[in-house]
């Protein structure tokens, strides 16, 4: 069940939390249920090369700050994200920085809640 919270603001200039994992500088902030982060990839950053698994199996939704990146899905449809790309990216895909800038993106929740929460196709099946 959701947690109720009323009128509420944080910044990323004081994370609640912050994490260096994979070569990614995550930010984090705790905001009622729902975690919303600040994610820093390296140019020339890979999932498949630099987390340790060849597909990402998390649901994520968010908003692509600078750089560009793109998010490869099951199927081989690749999304190209940009400065000011809203998405969606269900589990099973992998994903990869391009350019010589680092892509900043901005995302809301995370993995299987962000899945329920966006009612995003597939991801049910992976997180039963």
């Amino acid at each position: 069940m959701s947690t109720p919270i009323g009128g509420t603001m944080k910044s990323f200039d004081k994370p609640d939390e912050h994490i260096t994992k994979g070569g990614l500088e995550i930010d984090i902030l705790q905001v009622g249920d729902m975690k919303v982060k600040r994610v820093t990839y390296r140019s020339g950053w890979k999932f498949s090369k630099d987390m340790g698994a060849p597909k990402c199996l998390d649901t994520h939704v968010g908003y692509t700050v600078s750089g560009h990146i793109i998010a490869e899905l099951d199927d081989g449809t690749q999304l190209e994200l940009s400065p000011g790309s809203v998405f969606v990216i269900p589990p099973g895909h992998d994903a990869w920085v391009t350019g010589d800038q680092p892509c900043v993106i901005v995302q809301f929740d995370e993995g299987e809640s962000a899945a329920r929460r966006f009612n995003v196709a597939g991801a049910a099946a992976k997180a039963a």
